[in-house]
């Protein structure tokens, strides 16, 4: 199974030989063609706001700094600002793991690259805390 997560970090990596550009363009094509409706990335078939909310950062992380694709990328943070309230009402024992460990350092890529993620929600204040 492809996971977007994973998909997003690779489309991160710049061509070896110094051009600028990705070294995986085939990773942000995956990206783009596999953007759901609601502007998220993750689980098709199941809803976990852990699993979308992560998958989701990561592409749009991905999206910002090749600096393409903005309709996507627009729906993607439209998604995180609509739905990170979410990761309140889920199940602990649902969360994948590393996620209180992932999920921060994303965040702190974000702010790296000027995404507005929401942060005045009860969950980001627990995973700060």
């Amino acid at each position: 199974t492809v996971s977007a997560y994973d998909t997003a970090w690779v489309a991160l990596v710049q061509d070896v030989d110094g051009s600028g550009r990705p070294q995986f363009p085939s990773s942000l094509q995956w990206i783009v063609n596999n953007q759901h409706s609601d502007g998220s990335w993750g689980d098709r078939l199941i809803f976990s706001a852990h699993d979308r909310i992560i998958n989701t950062l990561a592409c749009v992380i991905a999206l910002t700094y090749w600096n393409v694709h903005p309709n996507k990328l627009q729906k993607g943070v439209k998604f995180l600002k609509e739905n990170i309230r979410k990761l309140e009402d889920e199940n602990e024992e649902h969360m994948p793991i590393g996620f209180e460990v992932a999920f921060p350092s994303l965040i702190d890529i974000a702010r790296k690259l000027e995404i507005e993620v929401p942060e005045d929600s009860p969950a980001m204040e627990e995973i700060y805390a």
